[in-house]
C-alpha cells in the first residue's frame, strides 16, 4: 500500500521551513523600505533644516562622558553599530577612509555601539581599532531616540545640531562626501 517515504516527509517539512523563513525576510524587508520611505529617512536634505538631534551623554571606551553638545559648531557623523553586525565592519572601513580625508577640525566622527557591554566592545576594538572615539549605548537610549531600526545606521548632524542625513544600512563614501561637502566640511580628495 501507499507508504510515505520518511525522507520525502523531511524534505517537505524542510521546504516549508525555508519558505516561511523567506517570507519572513521579505516581510521585514518590506517593512524597512516602507518605514524608510514613509519617514523620509535616508533622504539627504542639506538645503533645509532638519529635526534637532537629540542630545546624549554616553560613556566612551576611555571612561569619559561624551555629549553631542561637546561638539557644538561642528558637523558630527554618528555611526551606530554592533560587534555582531557584518555590514557594520564595512561601514567602519568606509568611515575610516572618509575620516582620513577630512582636512579640518570642523567635523567629528563617533562610533556608537548599541546594546552591548563595555567588555564586548573593548574586545572587538582590540582586534579592529577605530580611528575615532567609540561610545557605548548599552540600553540603546540614543538608538531609540534616533529611531534606529537597522544596523549600521549613519546620522550626520550639522553645525547647528540638526539631523541632515539619516541612513539605515550602508552609506557609501560618495554620498557621505557630498553630504559633508554640502555642509561646508573640507575634504582632501
Amino acid at each position: 500500500m501507499g507508504q510515505v517515504h520518511p525522507a520525502r516527509g523531511q524534505r517537505r517539512t524542510g521546504s516549508v521551513v525555508w519558505l516561511a523563513l523567506g517570507l519572513g525576510v521579505l516581510a521585514v524587508s518590506g517593512l524597512v523600505v516602507w518605514k524608510d520611505r514613509s519617514s523620509g529617512v535616508g533622504a539627504v536634505s542639506v538645503s533645509g533644516g532638519g529635526a534637532p538631534a537629540p542630545d546624549f551623554r554616553l560613556d566612551s571606551l576611555q571612561g569619559e562622558q561624551v555629549s553631542l553638545a561637546d561638539f557644538e559648531g561642528r558637523v558630527v557623523v554618528l555611526e551606530l553599530w554592533a560587534t555582531w553586525c557584518g555590514p557594520c565592519k564595512l561601514q567602519a572601513e568606509i568611515l575610516h577612509e572618509l575620516y582620513d580625508e577630512v582636512s579640518s577640525n570642523e567635523v567629528e566622527f563617533l562610533a556608537i555601539s548599541l546594546g552591548e557591554t563595555r567588555e564586548t566592545v573593548e574586545r572587538f576594538v582590540e582586534r579592529q581599532p577605530f580611528t575615532y572615539p567609540v561610545l557605548l549605548d548599552p540600553e540603546e537610549t540614543l538608538g531609540a531616540s534616533l529611531e534606529v531600526y537597522a544596523l549600521p545606521t549613519v546620522v550626520v548632524v550639522d553645525k547647528d545640531g540638526h539631523i541632515r542625513f539619516h541612513q539605515p544600512g550602508l552609506a557609501d563614501a560618495g554620498t557621505l562626501r557630498k553630504v559633508l561637502s554640502d555642509l561646508g566640511v573640507g575634504l582632501s580628495t
